[in-house]
This record gives structure tokens, sequence and C-alpha cells, in this order.
């Protein structure tokens, strides 16, 4: 119970404080062939920075989980990190995860496939 607390507040670390200062690059466009691994680079980056285990950044499907456990919705979390709009945040997340369009109306990855887990 106590490390699970002590990883929460770990990764609270990772959502809340600005990423201005990171040495993470930021993810390709939604609509560029290589979102996917543009993508998972950078959120793994932003993972294992703020403190996680790296072995705790490799499954994506568990990253997402965790980020709405911890902030309720992925709206929120989206709102709490500081790197993208909340808007570009959720579409990438969208994109990662269903494919399909963003809200801007972009092809996901340019096939409207989601990303490879």
């Amino acid at each position: 119970m106590l490390k699970k607390l002590g990883l929460i507040a770990i990764f609270s670390l990772f959502i809340s404080l600005s990423f201005a200062a990171t040495s993470c690059l930021k993810a390709k466009p939604t609509n560029d062939p290589l979102f996917c691994a543009s993508f998972k680079s950078v959120a793994k980056c932003h993972c294992v920075e703020f403190g996680l285990p790296s072995g705790m950044c490799e499954d994506m499907n568990q990253l997402y989980w965790r980020i709405v456990a911890m902030y309720g919705s992925l709206e929120q979390a989206c709102k709490r990190q500081h790197e993208t709009s909340a808007q570009d945040c959720m579409d990438n997340w969208h994109c990662f995860r269903d494919g399909g369009m963003d809200s801007q109306g972009r092809i996901c990855s340019s096939n409207y496939s989601s990303c490879p887990v």
C-alpha cells in the first residue's frame, strides 16, 4: 500500500509539473505517419523523467489507465499538463488508442489507424 501511494505521488509529478524544462521532445502531429512511434517515445520519456521506473512506462495502456485513475478522466489529466494544449493532449491519446480522426479533422497516423501497443 505504501509503495502504491509512493508511485501515485511520483506519477502525479509526471502530470502536474510544468514540462518547460524537460529534455523530452514533442510528439509529431497526429496525422503524421510517424505519430505512433513519436508519441510513445515522448510519453515514455516524460514518464521516466518524472520518476517512474522505466518498466512502468513501457505499457501505454497501463500508463493511460494510471492517468485516468489519478485524475478521474483524460480531460482532467490533459488540463494539468503544460507541454501541449489540453485538446492536443486528448487528440494525441485518442489517435494513439482509437485511431480515426482527431478533433481538428486530421486523419490519425495518416491512415485512420490506432497505434500498436
